[in-house]
């Protein structure tokens, strides 16, 4: 008799196993047919924004194309140039300038030619707001316009060298091209390199600053020793008459 009674309860256990892993089994089923419909649903959504997204993309296009969208394009920043790669939109090509109009470039002095490369290339240099340039920029300048590849080095040199350009080299900022297409990333070590050149700057800044304060407290010294000899000569003559 204890024998079968141990039997029955062995049986009587592996029974309610069985029917617990049957319910966790049928909950399973349950779950994945559930995570089914929501990954049909959420497949369907996804479907759903795309087609709207090539719908305002399409409209977007279509706006930027005519003639009132021009002062827009032509804004002096990086925002028009990351909703033209999100949209999948080509920026304008530089046009390239006839040879007659060499040796105008070539007669420009270096802050000429700086200007003439703000009005040409309003998506690249931009004094007021400035963004990280391609590296080798010069050589899209050089094959854009032609002329003396050390002028373009001098002219640019008075681009880059500014304290305001070498603020916006920060890690991980998009450099532009002539288009203002993305053309890489500002590296650590890029950065790094901006901020030295950027605290030299500073440092010959504090310097000049001090050495321009220090002629000019001479300055007035010498005024001031030079008055009183005059007073002191002028002392002598009354005495002397």
């Amino acid at each position: 008799m204890a024998l079968e009674q141990k039997v029955d309860d062995l049986f009587d256990q592996l029974t309610s196993y069985a029917d617990q892993g049957l319910g966790a089994l049928g909950r399973a089923q349950q779950e994945i047919h559930a995570l089914k419909e929501r990954n049909l649903e959420l497949e369907s959504r996804v479907e759903e924004l795309e087609g709207k997204l090539n719908q305002l993309k399409e409209k977007i296009n279509t706006q930027l194309q005519g003639p009132e969208a021009e002062s827009l394009l032509s804004r002096p920043d990086a925002l028009m140039m990351l909703i033209r790669e999100t949209l999948g939109l080509k920026a304008p090509e530089a046009q390239k300038v006839p040879e007659e109009g060499f040796a105008n470039l070539e007669a420009m002095n270096p802050q000429q030619r700086l200007e003439h490369w703000v009005s040409k290339y309003p998506r690249a240099f931009m004094p007021g707001q400035p963004q990280p340039l391609k590296i080798g920029i010069h050589e899209d300048l050089l094959a854009a316009e032609g002329g003396d590849q050390k002028k373009i080095r001098r002219a640019l040199a008075g681009y880059v060298k500014l304290p305001r350009y070498l603020r916006c080299l920060k890690a991980g900022a998009v450099r532009l091209d002539l288009q203002g297409s993305n053309a890489g990333f500002v590296t650590e070590q890029e950065a790094e390199f901006a901020r030295e050149q950027l605290e030299l700057w500073e440092t010959q800044k504090k310097q000049k600053e001090h050495q321009r304060r220090k002629q000019e407290e001479e300055q007035k010294k010498r005024a001031e020793e030079d008055r009183l000899s005059s007073k002191l000569q002028q002392l002598m003559q009354l005495n002397t008459r």
